[in-house]
């Protein structure tokens, strides 16, 4: 009796400790490509942005033949997250490195929930889902809210992307940023001042001082002619007369030691 008393209080505490919380669902995601094969990159849209309260987010991928868990497609990361609209999760390999990993056939309906979460992973503070059907082992579609429009929303610009927002940051629809280091294509206001000749002008990555063929005084010029023919010497040249010079100052020392030695 006593040895049964363990086994059925550690029962009754697994029945009546209550599990952790799931996080609230906030939103969905759509798939793109809407329809695709086993070898094609997935990308995910959330609706909206997380909770402001997230920090980082990831993506988990349930379905029979994967880990109980669900099987990890996105690792837990700050890139791209936004809490004031959607943003995109890119799955991290195509599904045929799934499947291959572990060691199943893609069958069937798959779950995909981006997780928003802190930088450890250890809250979650919202989930977006969706799911995709595999209508063969190779071929597959999103299907319910998963699907996306006729025309999927493009990537959002990452970070040092040319690309600037239009003015509803909401509607998807990017233009190239104007780049500052190009040429206008608006006309140049009038200066009243004479635009300088195309021989005037110095070519791209010279300057006037170094590259321009410019007039320079008499005595300029021949200082510059003193310095290069002092240049011009031959390095082996200098080292010849520095020997020289060693071996005369050397033979007058010693010169000067014997003398003292006969005296």
């Amino acid at each position: 009796m006593n040895r049964l008393f363990p086994v059925a209080f550690l029962v009754t505490v697994a029945l009546v400790a209550p599990s952790p919380a799931l996080a609230d669902p906030i939103g969905g995601v759509i798939i793109i490509p809407g329809t695709g094969t086993d070898l094609d990159p997935i990308r995910l849209r959330t609706s909206t942005g997380c909770p402001t309260k997230a920090s980082a987010y990831y993506a988990t991928m349930r379905v029979q033949g994967f880990p109980p868990d669900g099987q990890i497609v996105t690792a837990n990361t700050e890139a791209g997250l936004s809490t004031s609209t959607g943003f995109d999760v890119y799955v991290a390999l195509i599904m045929r490195d799934y499947a291959e990993e572990n060691h199943t056939t893609l069958a069937g309906r798959y779950d995909i929930t981006v997780h928003c979460t802190d930088g450890l992973a250890l809250e979650s503070y919202g989930e977006f889902t969706g799911s995709l059907k595999f209508t063969s082992p190779t071929t597959y579609q999103a299907i319910g809210a998963a699907k996306p429009p006729a025309s999927p929303p493009p990537p959002w610009p990452m970070a040092g992307d040319n690309y600037a927002l239009a003015e509803d940051p909401a509607s998807d629809n990017y233009a190239p940023a104007e780049d500052p280091a190009s040429p206008s294509t608006a006309a140049a206001p009038a200066t009243g001042r004479p635009e300088p000749s195309p021989a005037a002008q110095v070519p791209i990555g010279q300057t006037p001082e170094t590259d321009a063929q410019i007039p320079l005084p008499a005595g300029q010029r021949a200082s510059q002619r003193n310095e290069v023919t002092v240049q011009g010497i031959p390095w082996l040249a200098l080292v010849l007369v520095s020997l020289v010079l060693v071996a005369l100052v050397a033979a007058v020392v010693a010169k000067q030691i014997r003398k003292h030695h006969l005296s």
